[in-house]
């Protein structure tokens, strides 16, 4: 903040801003390299191989040099699109040839290419819900916590947790710039590389303890998402513009306080914590883990979108 011009990637406050005051795109400028040196001094002790250190290095740069000059110059879809698509290839070709987690319903190509699309989803997303301070902190940080948890505790592997505490770290970090009212925002910067290198984390985990834990655990941010696209479409717009219409968003809009907001996904996020422990037993126990996370979370959405 004090290295670069006060006005370098400024947030400009307009119609759809769910910020009123000016703030700094700087957030992923900063933290992204912590986060990549983090994997690199700690990772190879956790068993973090060459190959997966290496491809997610040169996809989250990738990532990140885009996500700069879009933050600066607006680029085009198209470029944005291939640039998504080429680094999701990268990493999930740094997952290893063994790293399966369809095996059993899916050829090993065709597995390849959904979690390559899966993560170009989960980019987009986490740059979607980077609408508001502290959301990605509360929405994503607590998720990566937990997992990180998991894993000192010998629930995942090590290399799992030290990839989801390295993005929870950075989080914490970048918290206290991005605290109401927010001074720093991630930025392209900041949210591309992070969701490519979240997905990573929650893929693992879905490798490790069981596919129902990697989607119950970044659940909130999937649903608000994926549920304010669905609800896009069936207006006829254009999803390729800026909006505000989150759910998180339009209780902001409401009235919500931010900490009101940013409180009640936390909350939600802690109560998913243990719906993904229970998602990842048998029988009954995950049935119930699995209803009491799409409950939780639809009620949530709910009153989100009741308060406009």
């Amino acid at each position: 903040m004090r290295a670069l011009p006060t006005d370098f990637l400024g947030a400009a406050v307009t119609e759809r801003s769910n910020h009123t005051q000016a703030a700094r795109q700087l957030g992923g400028l900063a933290i992204v390299p912590a986060m990549i040196a983090s994997l690199w001094i700690f990772g190879p002790d956790n068993g973090l191989d060459l190959q997966f250190l290496v491809a997610t290095t040169t996809a989250a740069a990738l990532l990140w040099v885009t996500g700069f000059f879009d933050d600066r110059h607006h680029l085009p879809e198209s470029i944005r699109l291939v640039s998504q698509l080429l680094a999701s290839a990268i990493a999930v070709y740094g997952l290893g040839p063994d790293f399966r987690l369809l095996s059993e319903f899916l050829p090993y190509f065709v597995e390849r290419g959904l979690l390559v699309i899966a993560l170009v989803y989960f980019i987009n997303l986490t740059n979607f819900m980077d609408g508001l301070d502290l959301m990605v902190v509360s929405g994503l940080g607590i998720p990566l916590a937990l997992l990180a948890g998991f894993s000192a505790f010998g629930l995942a592997a090590l290399g799992t947790g030290h990839l989801a505490a390295s993005i929870a770290g950075g989080f914490a970090g970048f918290a206290v710039f991005n605290r109401p009212k927010a001074k720093v925002f991630l930025g392209d910067s900041g949210s591309l590389p992070i969701g490519l290198m979240s997905g990573l984390a929650f893929f693992m985990v879905a490798r490790d303890i069981s596919i129902w834990a990697g989607l119950v655990l970044p659940l909130f941010f999937i649903a608000d998402a994926t549920s304010t696209l669905l609800m896009r479409l069936a207006a006829g717009e254009n999803i390729f513009a800026a909006h505000s219409k989150h759910a998180y968003q339009v209780a902001k809009r409401a009235g919500w306080s931010v900490w009101q907001v940013v409180l009640s996904v936390g909350a939600l996020n802690l109560v998913l914590g243990v719906c993904a422990l229970a998602a990842s037993q048998h029988g009954p126990m995950r049935i119930a883990g699995i209803l009491a996370a799409l409950i939780g979370v639809a009620l949530l959405l709910y009153r989100f979108r009741r308060a406009a």
